[in-house]
């Protein structure tokens, strides 16, 4: 090996060795560097849009239940369901109210506070004409009915309108992140294999250039 120890072959050698060295940190730096933007997108996912979904999913669920609730109200004589009817649109009430509190602490995009801010108005005013409803059939089911397949219709619809719009935000922006994890993750493995594939050819041409200083120096 006394061809290996003349100066300028082990500079060369160090060189290239030096090189691979680089290469392989580069590409390390870009892997993690990519796997921590999967992690805030995974955790974005999860925290600012699946959780978030599920919540919107249960406020849409007691929103419709109250609904029934307050037409069964309507629809019955027994002063003991009733009573537990209220009740439980009341419970579903203060359900929803804390529901829509956390989801509007997650972040959200400019089309969501729109449409919490419209939910708000309109839950306001639905609510109101509820109690109405409540308190008109105890001396006019009739004139409750009425109420209740009108003004209240009209108004849930309103109501329910802006729930069924976030929560198709929540989807769409869900559809986005998933993307960029994946697209985030194609990249890390292209720049894996191309480093492979670069760190492969040097070790080759540098096998091959040794064997030929070898041979020359034999």
């Amino acid at each position: 090996m006394a061809w290996y120890k003349q100066t300028n072959i082990r500079k060369q050698v160090f060189g290239v060795f030096t090189g691979v060295v680089i290469i392989i940190m580069i590409v390390s730096l870009v892997g993690i560097t990519g796997i921590n933007r999967m992690a805030e997108d995974v955790n974005a996912l999860y925290y600012d849009r699946l959780y978030p979904a599920v919540e919107m999913a249960q406020i849409t669920e007691k929103l419709y239940e109250n609904r029934l609730f307050l037409e069964e109200n309507l629809n019955t004589e027994e002063l003991e369901t009733q009573q537990e009817l209220i009740m439980g649109i009341t419970k579903n009430n203060k359900k929803i109210d804390s529901l829509i509190s956390k989801y509007a602490e997650s972040h959200l995009v400019d089309d969501e506070n729109k449409n919490l801010l419209i939910y708000r108005t309109e839950i306001s005013k639905y609510r109101h004409l509820e109690k109405e409803i409540i308190m008109l059939s105890k001396t006019d089911v009739e004139g409750a009915k009425m109420l209740f397949s009108r003004e209240s219709s009209e108004e849930f619809r309103n109501m329910i309108e802006p729930i069924h719009k976030m929560t198709n935000i929540q989807l769409k922006i869900g559809q986005e992140l998933r993307e960029d994890s994946l697209s985030e993750a194609k990249g890390i493995r292209l720049a894996l294999y191309l480093s492979m594939g670069i760190i492969l050819v040097l070790f080759i041409v540098l096998a091959g250039w040794l064997g030929f200083v070898y041979m020359n120096q034999g």
